[in-house]
């Protein structure tokens, strides 16, 4: 008699052609970087942002409004990426007085900290550069602190 073991795989949802194949496994964003809330569900864009590349999201938190540009993009595990973050108040001015950090995170697994912090630009522009150290599920988590308020944006990105 023939015993034929079924063929386990490594194929699922948490590991798989998202993991390494650059597919959009585990509810990976494949069109582009997406604004989540912060248990990681996609929230609808609003008339502007419908327009943004794929390379851009844009989320409001509090009375603030949060863009995150990436570029190169799409990004490229271990290589360096830009991150742009603009952010806005309630009336559409520019804010130049927050303090702005990254936090790059895979929900599905623990990482090593990785927290660029941004430097002021102009215009509500803060720059970071960092790296995704992986293929995977990426969150971005963007930290504004102004005036001792902290609001935080989420964004998620599928390498």
């Amino acid at each position: 008699m023939t015993v034929v073991m079924p063929r386990l795989s490594h194929f699922g949802t948490k590991f798989g052609p998202g993991m390494m194949n650059g597919g959009a496994a585990s509810g990976q964003a494949p069109s582009g970087l997406t604004a989540v809330s912060p248990e990681g569900t996609p929230i609808p864009n609003s008339t502007n942002s419908a327009k943004l590349p794929k390379n851009t999201a844009e989320q409001k938190v509090g009375n603030l409004s949060i863009t995150l540009a990436i570029s190169p993009f799409p990004p490229v595990g271990f290589q360096q990426s830009s991150f742009d973050v603009t952010v806005k108040d309630e009336k559409g001015q520019p804010v130049s007085d927050a303090v702005v950090a990254l936090d790059l995170t895979m929900p599905e697994m623990p990482m090593p900290s990785n927290k660029p912090e941004a430097q002021y630009a102009n215009n509500g522009l803060y720059q970071a550069t960092g790296r995704f150290t992986m293929r995977g599920l990426w969150r971005i988590v963007v930290t504004i602190d102004r005036n001792g308020e902290k609001n935080s944006a989420f964004f998620d990105i599928g390498l």
